[in-house]
């Protein structure tokens, strides 16, 4: 699994660290050794900072916070009535309502996701909490326990993600545009290489939003002439010759400094039947109620690893192909993640030591989850077990048997439906990303001067930044229908951004909607 390299990630590791020990420290030291480590569930929330400015850095952590906490107590709700009705000699079909819990939960979390564009981890994270939470009350934790350590966590991480502003406020922007140069650099290096085409525009894209963030975007600042002029020299390095369907992210190029759109208009881009978010919803609704089931099936008290490993394949959206190696990741990650589990059981590590494991996971976590998925699955399939019985498993055999069991009925479950259902509808979600570009390119033209204008063009940034990642899954899923397409596509992405040039939206910095 090889590891790309992305900048300093040091420092988002060491924030993710302190913000798992800082408060799971404090509470062993004042006693609660049992109950202390649940703070690690509100501290996942310091993985929505990074990257971003500390002008919205803050609002991001906290509403993550927020979301944090309401996993954890639907999670630990849902696992307390589980739980109580398995002691009692109830119904063995009670694990079902967990299952059904979490399909729901993720389908709504990844819909939100996918629709505001919030990126990795997207709905990972809070599904994750929810799994651990349901976990908790069969090791004796109360759900309000639950609840209340988990805000800690929550707080914890804004004050951690915000550590670095007094003495680095630019540190984020500097960071963006730094990789963005060095992507174009990269690029400049070997522009045959598609990777490094479709790594360079997103690099110069994701500085641009980052600047908005900061306010920044437009004017004199020394950042952002450099990105200007990193962003030219990408373009000239992608048009030197006639765009093919390899390099169609490269299109998005020239609108990329565009500032989001607002929340409400994200969502109603996403309020469509044939839409890319509404697609990623209907099969994780296939995919997880039908992969907790088969683990009931064959005897599994809890299924909901089966449940979460298939929608960490399915959530990040409906490319077939890279939805197939996240499988392949997962996988081997879950593997290796049982081997060191197993590693730490005769250990038995407890108090401090405890947290320092967790501590240390969750910045293996940061490290990789953007950049190798497999890597990252080890880190996060140690911390998950960890937490889930707040320390090491009493028995390892049986936890790594019924793990390992319900990640290949999850695996296969989730390429199963990647593959099957609604196997073509890359296709119409292409056509109507296009469609979408043209109404709004119409609807410009026809505008008057003045902010309807400037509204309708975040729009047109955003609509041809979502034709170009619809054209992006196409070629890669079904290159032959894609080359057939490719002329109207490129014809209206090259109108697109001359509409944007000529409306001098490059120009004007209309605020950035959160």
């Amino acid at each position: 699994m090889r590891v790309p390299r992305e900048g300093r990630r040091w420092p988002g590791a060491a924030r993710a660290a302190a913000a798992v020990a800082l408060p799971c420290l404090v509470g062993v030291a004042l006693g609660y050794n049992l109950s202390a480590p649940i703070a690690a569930l509100g501290a996942f929330a310091v993985v929505y900072g990074e990257g971003r400015a500390y002008r919205v850095r803050w609002r991001a952590v906290s509403f993550a916070g927020g979301v944090m906490t309401v996993a954890a107590f639907l999670g630990a709700i849902v696992g307390d009535a589980v739980y109580v009705a398995a002691s009692s000699g109830g119904s063995a079909l009670w694990p079902l309502v967990l299952v059904l819990a979490m399909s729901a939960f993720v389908a709504v979390a990844a819909f939100l996701a996918d629709a505001l564009r919030i990126g990795p981890p997207g709905a990972f994270l809070p599904l994750l909490a929810v799994e651990i939470a349901s976990a908790l009350p069969a090791v004796g934790i109360p759900v309000s326990h639950v609840v209340a350590w988990t805000a800690v966590g929550a707080v914890t991480a804004v004050a951690v993600a915000m550590s670095g502003c007094a003495l680095r406020p630019r540190a984020p922007e500097r960071g963006a545009v730094s990789c963005a140069l060095a992507a174009v650099d990269a690029l400049d290096r070997d522009r045959t290489s598609a990777a490094r085409r479709h790594g360079a525009v997103k690099a110069v894209h994701t500085a641009w939003l980052c600047l908005h963030d900061a306010g920044i975007a437009t004017g004199d600042h020394p950042l952002t002439k450099d990105l200007a002029a990193a962003q030219h020299r990408c373009v000239s390095l992608l048009y030197g010759r006639q765009a093919a369907p390899d390099s169609v992210v490269g299109i998005g190029v020239h609108g990329s400094h565009a500032p989001r759109p607002t929340i409400r208009f994200r969502l109603g881009r996403a309020m469509h039947l044939r839409g890319r978010s509404t697609l990623i919803v209907v099969r994780l609704l296939v995919a997880c109620p039908t992969a907790g089931v088969v683990a009931m099936g064959l005897g599994i008290a809890r299924p909901d690893w089966a449940v979460i490993t298939a929608a960490m394949i399915l959530h990040q959206g409906p490319d077939r192909i890279l939805g197939t190696y996240r499988a392949v990741h997962r996988f081997a990650g879950t593997v290796l993640g049982l081997m060191v589990l197993a590693a730490l059981t005769p250990i038995g590590p407890t108090g401090v030591a405890f947290v320092l494991v967790l501590a240390a996971s969750m910045a293996g976590l940061q490290s990789y989850l953007v950049r190798n998925y497999g890597l990252a699955m080890v880190f996060i399939t140690t911390l998950a077990l960890l937490l889930s019985d707040l320390g090491v498993p009493h028995d390892l055999t049986g936890v790594m048997r019924d793990r390992l069991l319900e990640t290949v009925i999850g695996v296969v479950t989730a390429v199963i439906v990647l593959w099957t259902v609604l196997p073509r509808s890359y296709r119409r979600i292409f056509e109507d990303a296009d469609n979408w570009v043209a109404a709004t390119i119409d609807r410009i033209e026809i505008a008057p001067a003045g902010s309807e204008a400037r509204e309708l063009c975040r729009g047109l940034a955003f609509d041809l930044h979502s034709a170009t990642t619809a054209a992006l899954v196409a070629a890669h899923t079904d290159p032959e229908w894609t080359a057939s397409r490719w002329a109207r596509h490129h014809t209206l992405s090259e109108s697109g951004y001359r509409t944007l040039a000529l409306s001098g939206t490059d120009r004007k910095d209309t605020g950035t909607a959160q």
